[in-house]
């Protein structure tokens, strides 16, 4: 089912244009806002912040390298002017159909001229002037009852001043409105461009976007990111994708001293200078100062399995298996700075009881499942041949021959031999992710084994957090089973503890599914499949 932004792309709006003292007028003749609600219910956050970021958005479209809000309490009016491509009379009499819009998935993050649609419900009129080529024109537009929207040409108050651009002033029904803080829109525009007024994010990465700039004031002054408490330390790092390794994206993470402000907390993925999404839950990985990390991912691409408001990626199975590859890229670049920084909460260890059995059966569930929810397939990697690996394996009496070091944590073959045999524990270093690996220099003990190394399939691992509700999560290729979760504490060491773990994987993936398929009907079928393997 499409939201309801989504419908109104395909909901042709009848509006007329008449002659009235040789003046062009507009009507829109729909139930123009129970649309407009609908589309403001769409979006995860308030009304007031959707019009503003939206305002910007278009703006950005519109090539804008400076983009001004002006506040008038007395008159109740918040005014948007840009320097961007503006508008022609064609443009601008589709601007006023909400049902209109030039925009195609994966180009821009703005949708149609929004912002003003969505101020109609708050204000008594909204007037958009704008300049192009050598048209200067403007129109009055307000929303009377639910079905009548009319808008007429008027003259240009000269609010743009540059020699293109697009200005929008919304006048208020409510003059304590948010619109008309400056502290609220500093914060919206802090919130969902952070990339876009980061200086280093932008000078190595949006510079090749936005080539003049960009530039946000607010009355005249210029608005910069919040002020936070000292960064400790910062790194840039690339996404890569696919055998060659080409990157797809970049991206940076701070530590800060002190715990941010919620704002900034965790990591946000952008498209254009964008924020779509920030936080941890959507990456994966939980670092073990969450409050004290934050960063920005921009990878373009994503823009094109992005929703049409542009605040979350599509659900559908071809968009979900990009996602869930990017994600997976997002999370082997992200890994080895986490580390250095000391935040690994979790980091991967060969848990006491062997559940390899468990896994094995696990993954041939999944098997049989793949073909009903192919979406599922990129989240883990496939078990079998790899490529060349030279490792050691345990063996306190062998000789000194290697140091610890970065190493795969498993590779086929049998003990000191070169058969393809289930695959062996490569020696484990003092610190997770460390391996024994050879060295001219040696100074650990161990017995050198050459193989393949083993692709990875499905893991399943533990974690003691009481604090998490989940009985489960996912990072990487790695499902955690909570230990410290109400139900798992009564069935441990007990005959329904196999069930136990089955049944949070099941959960877990079913929060991985195509946005129309029904988690209780994959955990049905999940437990059914794995029940009758006997």
């Amino acid at each position: 089912m499409a939201s309801p932004l989504e419908n109104v792309l395909y909901l042709k709006s009848i509006w007329t244009k008449n002659s009235i003292n040789g003046e062009i007028m507009g009507e829109t003749r729909v139930n123009l806002a129970h649309w407009l609600e609908d589309l403001r219910d769409s979006y995860p956050f308030s009304q007031e912040e959707v019009i503003i970021t939206e305002l910007v958005a278009n703006a950005l479209d519109s090539k804008a390298s400076k983009i001004q809000f002006f506040t008038d309490l007395e008159r109740g009016a918040l005014s948007v002017v840009d320097n961007g491509k503006g508008m022609t009379s064609k443009e601008l009499e589709a601007y006023h159909d909400i049902a209109e819009t030039t925009k195609i998935r994966g180009k821009g993050i703005g949708f149609a001229g929004l912002g003003a649609k969505l101020a109609l419900l708050v204000a008594k009129e909204v007037l958009t002037e704008t300049k192009r080529d050598a048209e200067h024109i403007a129109t009055r537009w307000n929303l009377e009852g639910s079905r009548r929207a009319p808008w007429e040409y008027v003259k240009p108050k000269g609010l743009v001043g540059s020699s293109t651009g697009t200005a929008v002033s919304i006048f208020l029904h409510d003059k304590g409105s948010d619109l008309l803080s400056d502290s609220f829109i500093e914060r919206v525009i802090q919130t969902h461009f952070y990339p876009i007024l980061n200086e280093e994010f932008m000078s190595k990465i949006l510079k090749y976007v936005y080539k003049k700039g960009i530039t946000f004031e607010i009355n005249g002054r210029r608005i910069g990111l919040m002020e936070t408490s000292k960064v400790s330390r910062s790194e840039f790092f690339w996404i890569k994708l696919g055998r060659q390794g080409n990157p797809v994206g970049v991206g940076f993470l701070s530590k800060s001293e002190r715990a941010l402000p919620e704002e900034q907390q965790g990591v946000a993925v952008s498209t254009f200078g964008k924020v779509i999404k920030r936080g941890w839950d959507w990456i994966g990985l939980i670092p073990r100062n969450p409050t004290h990390l934050t960063g920005v991912i921009e990878i373009p691409k994503l823009s094109e399995i992005l929703t049409t408001n542009k605040t979350d990626f599509l659900k559908d199975t071809v968009s979900l298996q990009k996602y869930y590859r990017y994600r997976k890229a997002i999370q082997e670049a992200m890994e080895p700075v986490l580390k250095k920084y000391g935040e690994l909460a979790t980091p991967r260890k060969k848990p006491e009881r062997d559940l390899e059995p468990l896994e094995k059966e696990i993954e041939q569930v999944l098997k049989n499942m793949l073909n009903d929810f192919p979406e599922l397939t990129p989240l883990f990697g496939r078990r079998g041949k790899g490529e060349p690996e030279k490792g050691i394996v345990p063996n306190q009496d062998g000789p000194l021959i290697g140091k610890y070091g970065e190493g795969v944590e498993r590779i086929t073959g049998t003990r000191g031999g070169s058969g393809q045999g289930s695959g062996i524990d490569a020696a484990e270093g003092k610190n997770p992710g460390e391996r024994i690996k050879p060295d001219l220099i040696p100074t650990e003990s161990g017995q050198e084994h050459e193989g393949r190394r083993r692709l990875p399939g499905i893991m399943i691992s533990f974690e003691d957090n009481p604090q998490r509700e989940e009985c489960g999560w996912l990072i990487e290729n790695t499902i955690y089973i909570n230990t410290g979760h109400p139900a798992y504490q009564r069935v441990k060491d007990s005959e329904a503890e196999n069930y136990h773990i089955v049944l949070s994987v099941s959960w877990v993936l079913s929060n991985y599914l195509e946005g129309e398929k029904s988690p209780q009907k994959f955990i049905n079928a999940f437990l059914s499949t794995w029940g009758s393997r006997r």
